[in-house]
């Protein structure tokens, strides 16, 4: 007679995990093994510690300390600082860790692995960063090994301003699961402002596992799982108020463009940056923009609401809590909710169609085109939260001490009848005057920055604004007599109007700082020339850079210009290595592995 074990089992302490595989054991067995095992089983039961009571009441058998491998992929350096925060917490509760890049990861260790936290971001449009890309394409590949005996939960950070929001999370979490790994807490999705999403993500996860080890519960987690006095006094939740001492347009007369150069005193902050970090900036709404979306939705300016900073006036709101443009998808699937219309839920369902609508739109347009009579606390509910912009810091604190400096290039256009501007470049340009003070913090990136060898040969490739952490480098390299070779690769669209920083450029060249430059204006001439062009003129010295130790980076434009660059130095390889193109994208990774190629796209 065969016994059916399942049932009974699933009355003790097992998962279905367990339940299953102690199931198919026993139904192999005669009586005769199973009273062998009986007996087996007594005496080591009595060499083991006591057991430990259930939440059921039931006593369990005491369990062995758990591992936990925590896996990172990360752009800026913000999901290795959670890594390092969770594997810093589940160490304190008791876990054994081990933590990895990505890119650092061997796959074939996946068959090792029993618990898996997965922080990773999504890099340029909708993609895994360059550090999670080997992993990612595994997972999806045929390689794939099955990965049921693995439990998992993934935080995946991203901004909802962009359609494929934390698309490389959401990615990750699914081929875990189609791959038979369990979850162990859910994914979260974390937004730009991703501190308490991050914390409560950490607490459910170690919360999860100590159900399950004979770890001490899970500690109640601040912000990025640092305490209160190791974080610093200005944060992204408490900003400086820097004062503005400089604001200069740095192109001339005649010029299509509007590039603002900003300096700022970081006096009395104690903030400290390393050229490569970024300065978080709050912006404000234009009041033109708010007075159409109160008369467009006849609610008063005065009318006090509850919103995520306090009481305050509905116009007071507008202003500095909520962002009004451009318009996400995010406020517009809230929106389509609150309204029930099908044609807003239909264009949500299609990416394509998402993508679409969304661009040149803000708040107004969509609430002129599906109008609907909403609250205070209706509008309030469909807004995402005013953000922090990034901006690559433009100026090294070893030669500007206690200042900071920036490069903005002003947003302005015309869409859907109306004239429209970026919501923070245009608050720098246009309503910040010099002494007025600006909302600040310091953003650190990890990822993107100048080699430890001051010696080292750096080449930098920054079309427009992405020359700003190039200038940082320069700084940087000259206050502190750093003497290693330095090639920079500008372009921009005209050399009369849009030469930035051409003054400063030729003084480090004169200084012997800056070792070599070249341009590329891409309306001075009938072909337009760019940054790409310019490379691969110089082929052979850039390779010959390379061969000997040259960092290479890249700021600027994810969506075209960075995949163009990268394209060109393959190319530039492949030419100059006499390799084929495969062995040129296995040189590219191996300088992406050991960090002499970084990048800050956007």
């Amino acid at each position: 007679m065969i016994m059916d074990f399942k049932q009974g089992l699933k009355r003790g302490p097992f998962s279905e995990k367990q339940v299953t595989q102690l199931s198919e054991a026993l139904s192999g067995l005669d009586s005769g093994s199973i009273q062998w095992l009986c007996g087996y089983l007594t005496g080591v039961s009595q060499s083991l510690p006591l057991g430990v009571t259930t939440n059921n009441g039931k006593v369990a058998d005491a369990v062995t300390t758990q591992k936990l491998t925590i896996l990172y992929g990360t752009h800026t350096g913000n999901c290795e600082a959670l890594a390092r925060n969770l594997a810093s917490s589940a160490k304190a509760q008791g876990l054994e860790v081990e933590i990895s890049d990505m890119a650092s990861f061997k796959t074939r260790d996946l068959k090792k692995i029993t618990n898996l936290a997965v922080l990773v971001s999504t890099h340029g449009i909708g993609e895994p960063p360059m550090q999670a890309e080997e992993l990612y394409h595994f997972l999806h590949s045929k390689k794939a090994p099955d990965l049921s005996h693995i439990q998992f939960s993934v935080l995946s950070l991203g901004d909802s301003s962009y359609v494929d929001f934390c698309q490389t999370g959401k990615e990750f979490d699914a081929i875990l699961e189609k791959l038979g790994a369990q979850r162990i807490s859910p994914r979260v999705d974390c937004d730009v402002d991703y501190e308490e999403d991050a914390a409560k993500w950490q607490e459910e996860l170690l919360k999860s596992m100590a159900k399950h080890s004979n770890a001490t519960p899970a500690v109640e987690i601040k912000n990025n799982g640092e305490t209160a006095a190791s974080q610093p006094k200005y944060s992204r939740k408490n900003p400086f108020e820097a004062t503005i001492l400089e604001k200069i347009n740095l192109n001339g007369k005649g010029s299509s463009k509007e590039t603002i150069h900003l300096e700022m005193s970081l006096e009395g902050s104690g903030l400290q940056y390393e050229p490569g970090d970024a300065l978080g900036v709050y912006g404000t709404n234009s009041p033109s923009l708010i007075e159409g979306v109160l008369k467009t939705t006849n609610l008063s300016d005065t009318q006090l609401v509850q919103g995520h900073n306090g009481e305050k006036p509905l116009s007071q709101a507008l202003t500095y809590d909520y962002e009004l443009s451009p318009l996400s998808s995010v406020t517009l699937s809230k929106y389509a909710q609150l309204t029930g219309s099908t044609r807003l839920q239909n264009i949500m369902a299609d990416n394509e169609k998402l993508l679409n609508y969304l661009h040149g739109r803000d708040l107004l347009d969509l609430l002129k085109e599906f109008p609907y009579k909403l609250s205070a606390t209706d509008l309030l509910s469909v807004l995402r939260k005013n953000n922090p912009r990034m901006y690559s810091i433009a100026s090294s604190q070893a030669a500007v001490e206690e200042e900071v400096h920036l490069l903005v290039s002003v947003v302005r256009y015309q869409a859907y009848g109306r004239h429209k501007e970026g919501l923070c470049s245009a608050t720098l340009a246009d309503r910040f005057r010099v002494d007025d003070k600006v909302k600040v913090f310091v953003d650190k990136n990890t990822r993107f920055k100048l080699p430890d060898d001051p010696q080292a040969p750096i080449i930098m490739i920054g079309p427009g604004t992405g020359v700003a952490p190039f200038r940082a480098f320069m700084q940087h390299r000259e206050a502190c007599g750093h003497e290693g070779n330095s090639w920079l690769f500008f372009g921009d669209r005209n050399f009369t109007t849009d030469f930035l920083y051409q003054t400063e450029w030729q003084q480090y060249l004169k200084a012997g700082i800056l070792t070599k430059a070249d341009v590329a204006f891409s309306r001075d001439q009938q072909q337009k020339q760019y940054v790409q062009h310019k490379m691969m003129d110089n082929g052979k010295e850039l390779y010959d850079w390379l061969e000997n130790g040259a960092h290479f980076y890249i700021c600027g434009d994810a969506k075209q210009m960075a995949k163009d660059v990268d394209r060109t130095l393959k190319a530039i390889i492949q030419q100059q290595g006499g390799i084929t193109l495969e062995k040129a994208e296995e040189y590219v990774k191996y300088l992406q592995l050991s960090n002499r190629y970084q990048t800050d796209i956007y």
